[in-house]
Order: structure tokens, then sequence, then C-alpha cells
């Protein structure tokens, strides 16, 4: 199979996903009171999320040239900057385009070649999902009954049969424990099968990602910056719950939650960096803490929809001035 073939089953793939998701999510919206939702809705707040979205992709930035630094190249912040911006952009028009178009714009500014910066995407991606994790982890064990509760009236589970929430635990904990042991005990038939060899080689460069932290001179800074990232991102959703009166009233561990999900809702690969398995995410999880459905379809599409504008125009600009930097810099 060709590489143009693989790549447009890929992007068909992931267009009838969120496709699809669109469709579940906004079927039988009353679109007239949608508008209305969005009339109302208080963008001062907003204004205050996408901010502090802003700064959180300027500490990508700075965090980045952390990474260039090992490999002799020495970028400017606001370079690093346009080039993180260049690649949001392109992920809202391209799936999956944003590591290359970012690298791509580098070589154009400081000549690093694609192939190394592509390097410290991945080390950035796999930090990255180890604080993703954490904050998943401390969404489920924090808010274990309310997921557990939700996952019972969702599939219409009756209470009496289902054993209490300590007691999931404790049986999580025992499966768990025991796939390892058995993992364990056939280790030496499970290494000649290909795909098991395929888990560990994915294993061990995500273990090399993270040790690749001992090559950048300051790594206790490379850390607070990526806590701090991540802390922004919580933040900018944080701000923008005040801008419904929906879910003005949601505290700092319900917006965790909703987060968290969110997240997951961004990772599932879809057209316009998330469009429909976002919006589905973020709907889902507020039905969490008594937000209707359509309050929720209303917040996600808010959301996302500014976010995905200004990330596109910043990102247009962006662009503009990696051209020209590069004009002059051949001239």
């Amino acid at each position: 199979m060709s590489n143009k073939l693989k790549s447009f089953i890929q992007y068909t793939v992931i267009t009838l996903i969120g496709v699809f998701f669109l469709y579940f999510v906004f079927k039988g919206t009353d679109w007239n009171d949608l508008v209305t939702k969005f009339e109302n809705a208080n963008y001062w707040w907003i204004t205050a999320g996408m901010i502090v979205s802003m700064f959180s992709h300027y500490l990508r930035g700075l965090r980045a040239v952390m990474l260039y630094e090992p490999l002799g190249y020495k970028v400017p912040v606001k370079n690093s900057f346009y080039a993180v911006m260049i690649g949001y952009m392109m992920n809202y028009i391209i799936p999956r385009a944003g590591e290359v178009s970012r690298c791509a714009a580098l070589t154009k500014t400081d000549d690093i070649p694609v192939e190394k910066s592509l390097g410290t995407v991945v080390t950035e991606r796999v930090f990255d999902m180890v604080i993703l994790l954490i904050i998943l982890a401390i969404v489920f064990f924090m808010q274990f009954e309310l997921l557990s509760t939700f996952l019972k009236q969702s599939f219409g589970t009756n209470q009496q049969q289902t054993s209490s929430g300590f007691d999931i635990k404790w049986i999580l904990g025992i499966i768990v424990l025991g796939f390892a042991l058995v993992i364990f005990l056939i280790r030496k038939k499970l290494a000649a099968n290909p795909l098991f060899k395929k888990v560990i080689d994915l294993l061990k460069g995500f273990g090399e990602g993270l040790l690749s932290i001992r090559k950048i001179k300051n790594p206790v800074y490379f850390i607070f910056l990526s806590i701090a990232i991540w802390f922004c991102y919580v933040m900018m959703m944080y701000f923008c719950l005040f801008a419904t009166k929906a879910t003005e009233n949601l505290g700092f561990m319900e917006c965790l939650t909703v987060f968290a999900i969110g997240a997951i809702g961004i990772v599932i690969p879809a057209p316009g960096a998330g469009a429909g398995t976002y919006h589905f995410a973020i709907m889902s999880s507020l039905l969490l803490f008594g937000v209707p459905q359509a309050d929720g379809i209303a917040y996600a599409t808010i959301v996302h929809g500014i976010q995905m504008i200004l990330l596109l125009a910043i990102g247009s600009i962006c662009s503009l001035l990696v051209l020209a930097m590069h004009k002059k810099k051949n001239a």
C-alpha cells in the first residue's frame, strides 16, 4: 500500500470519527436556543481564559528552547513560540500535521534539521503524557464515587448488584496485579510475539524520552515549566466556566474533572483538533455535575470555536513572520 493511500485512509477515518461525534452531539439541537446561549455568554471570562491559554503556548515555546540547546542550537524564544503557534494552526487544518509543521518552521528560522527537532517533540509529548496521566489519576481517585454513580446510571446497573466504591477499587487493583503476574509468568513466550515486541519498543521509547531530561542544563526548571503549562490549561478552562450561567458555580475540582475528560476527547483522532470528540467529552463530563446537555454543548462549542479562531489567526500571523525572517536571512 502506497504512503499516499495510507494517508488518504487515515484522514478519511479521522474525518469520519469527527463527523460521527458532531452528528451525535448536535442531533436534535434547538439552534435558536443555542444562539441565545452564545449571546448570553460572558466573553470577558472567555477572553481571560484565552489569555491564559496563550501564555501556556509561550511557556511551551520556552520549554522547547531547553531541548534545542543540547543539540547545539540556540533558538530565540520568539522563534520557538512562532513554531508552536504554526503547529497548532496546522492541526486545525490537517489532523496531526502540527508537529512536522512546527519543526519545518524552525528549519526556516534557525536551520534545525526536521529530524532533530522532531526528536525533541517526542520528549515533550512523553512529559505531557505523564502529567496528563497524573491528572487523570487524581480525578479518578478524588471523584471515584461520582464517576461510579454516573456509569451505573448510564448503563442501567442496579445499585444493589454493584459493589461499593471501596470494593471496586480493590477489585481493580487485584485485576491489575493478576494481569501483571500472568505477563511475568509467560514473558518468555510473549518475547517472541511481534505485537508484544512493538509494545516493549514503545515503552522503551517512552523511557528514553523521560531519561533525555538528563541532557538538559536545568531539568528542575524543565519540569516546572511542564507543570506550569498544564496548570495554565486547567486555569483556561476554569476561567471559561464562569462565562455561562449553567457552569459558573462549578468549583476547581469539578473543573479538573471536566478538563481531564475533555483532554481525552482531544487525544482521540478527529479533524479540527478535536472537533466532535471534544464536544462530546465536555458535554458528557458536565452532565456529571448536573449541567443540562444543551448548556454543555453551548459551552464546548464556544470554547472550542473561539480557541480555533484565535489559533488560526495567530498561527497565520506567525507563518508570515517566519517567512519574512526566512527571506531576510537568505537575502
